[in-house]
Parts: structure tokens; sequence; C-alpha cells
């Protein structure tokens, strides 16, 4: 079986950013986020893995609201779960 023709892939893609625009919001990598990033961590985890969590826990206190993460890895969702976040992926 195939993949998906690159075409077809961005119109997907394209369909998806469409429907989840508005609901994300970018946030901007800083010294703070690399700082909370490198603090130790209740399970193992790579780097790219601990800037999303420290983006996610720096966002969620800045903006007092309820978030989920959304984890593309099990080792992700799982020190993102040991942190107190709900978790989809």
């Amino acid at each position: 079986m195939e993949g998906l023709a690159e075409e077809a892939l961005a119109i997907r893609r394209e369909a998806i950013f469409h429907l989840i625009q508005g609901l994300v919001e970018v946030i901007e990598l800083t010294h703070p986020v690399f700082s909370r990033a490198a603090q130790p961590l209740p399970t193992t985890l790579g780097i790219l893995g601990a800037i999303h969590l420290a983006t996610v826990l720096i966002w969620k206190e800045q903006a007092r609201e309820n978030v989920v993460m959304a984890a593309h890895a099990t080792a992700l969702a799982l020190v993102a779960k040991a942190s107190g976040l709900p978790v989809v992926g």
C-alpha cells in the first residue's frame, strides 16, 4: 500500500490547519522555556519532548487556563501525565 501523494497530503494538512486555526496558539521559544526544559523531570525525556512540555506548562501557568497536552510519543505522554496534564495522542 502506497502512502498519500504529496498533493493529497497537502490538501489534508491544509484542511486540518483550517479546522484548528484559532484553537492553537504559537508560542515563541525563549530562554525561560529552555531553562524550564533543562530542569529535572519525573521521567526520562529527550530534549524536544522537554521543550514541548516546558512550553505547555509555562503557557498553562501564564494563561491560567486548562490545557490538554497533545503528545507525539509515549515518553512525552508519561511525563506530561506525571506533571498533572491530561493527554491526548
